[in-house]
């Protein structure tokens, strides 16, 4: 199915534009190579335009392109959601290759969006609340799941879409939660743990346990997070960093950590990053599945949280991060992406769901859902 009128041409060229300030900004006026790809329901005259005026303002910017081998290769793929123009750059530099997202504007006319990626994303939503969600645990036999919040652990009993609060329990926490708090919630075989950044609360089951139901205190042990290794997170410790993922790429283990300055950094087993990625929000998580590399990231977009979210899946190709699934769009931002816990599992090894929390701008509810991977084609 064709555009009837794919979208506003000047919008999508001064959306391309403003790509091609931040790869010039990003090049320091360095000779390139450059070449674009189309993969959205843009007619050939459209996308020729947007090219073009891509390669414009990257020149502008004292960037020059050159048809030789010498230059820098720059990649540009324009792809869509169901509702949004997304353009990808691709800046492939032997040492630090970087990756810029930019969405370009709304498709207008489409009734049957064409799907250029291999790989659909799928989410069911398990329930929701008044409070934050920061983790959730499922018991082994998937019937009951502990989710904690800021200041509470509370239980629901059920399965799939059918689930029902069963109890609330208040945590006794020695200082206040923070505006943006995280959270870990485990089991161990004689206790259970809520681990917060600085605060430990734990419950021992022994009948002579003392002191009897939860306690809290101090703690500087950094709050784990599932599916990442003690190993992989303790050797790439690079400031201040809001979410880690751990992923099998190119045949090696990688971790990808993204900071508070904006960036999303690859490491291997040395200590420097070995590419960097901007556009993305700062949740991701990864996920281990049956459908294209095998191991997918779930990175979030740029919005802020006072406005929708998104969460795409992106595979990583000689150090390129590859959009695989369209943008799957959520009511709110999401304030939590991570491996969801269960008895049954590793709490270092990847699973084939990812836990995503969101904040519902129109009811005020916080909603979990549980995301997997569906082979397209």
């Amino acid at each position: 199915m064709h555009l009837s009128r794919a979208a506003d041409a000047g919008s999508l060229e001064d959306a391309v534009r403003a790509l091609a300030r931040r790869v010039g900004a990003a090049l320091h006026g360095a000779q390139v190579t450059y070449d674009a790809q189309n993969r959205s329901s843009l007619n050939p005259t459209e996308f020729a335009s947007v090219s073009a005026a891509f390669e414009d303002e990257l020149q502008r910017q004292g960037v020059k392109v050159v048809t030789a081998d010498s230059g820098t290769p720059v990649l540009v793929t324009v792809t869509q959601s169901p509702t949004q123009y997304l353009a990808v750059a691709q800046i492939q530099r032997k040492e630090n290759p970087e990756t810029l997202l930019e969405t370009l504007g709304s498709v207008k006319g489409l009734t049957e969006p064409a799907s250029s990626f291999s790989l659909e994303l799928h989410r069911e939503l398990l329930f929701s609340q008044d409070t934050p969600i920061l983790d959730v645990f499922f018991d082994s036999d998937s019937t009951t799941a502990f989710v904690l919040g800021p200041q509470e652990i509370s239980s629901y009993t059920g399965q799939s879409e059918h689930w029902t609060l069963a109890s609330s329990e208040r945590l006794p926490r020695r200082q206040a939660p923070a505006r943006v708090e995280r959270g870990f919630f485990a089991f161990g075989i004689d206790m259970a743990s809520a681990e917060f950044p600085n605060e430990l609360c734990q419950m021992y089951f022994l009948p002579d346990a003392k002191p009897k139901g939860w306690h809290c205190e101090k703690d500087a042990t950094a709050v784990r997070v599932r599916g990442v290794s003690s190993e992989a997170s303790d050797g790439n410790k690079r400031g201040a960093w809001l979410s880690s993922a751990q992923i099998e790429a190119d045949g090696k283990i990688r971790l990808v950590i993204t900071g508070q300055d904006g960036q999303a950094r690859l490491y291997d087993d040395g200590g420097e990053p070995i590419a960097t990625f901007s556009g993305w929000g700062g949740e991701i998580a990864a996920v281990h599945s049956d459908c294209g590399s095998g191991w997918q990231l779930l990175v979030t977009s740029t919005n802020d949280w006072t406005k929708p979210d998104a969460i795409q899946a992106v595979e990583f190709r000689d150090r390129r991060a590859v959009p695989v699934s369209a943008p799957m769009e959520f009511p709110g931002p999401i304030v939590a992406l991570h491996t969801p816990g269960t008895r049954a599992v590793d709490p270092a090894k990847p699973t084939a769901q990812a836990l995503a929390v969101d904040h519902n701008l129109q009811t005020g509810r916080y909603e979990a859902y549980l995301l997997s991977i569906n082979c397209a084609h």
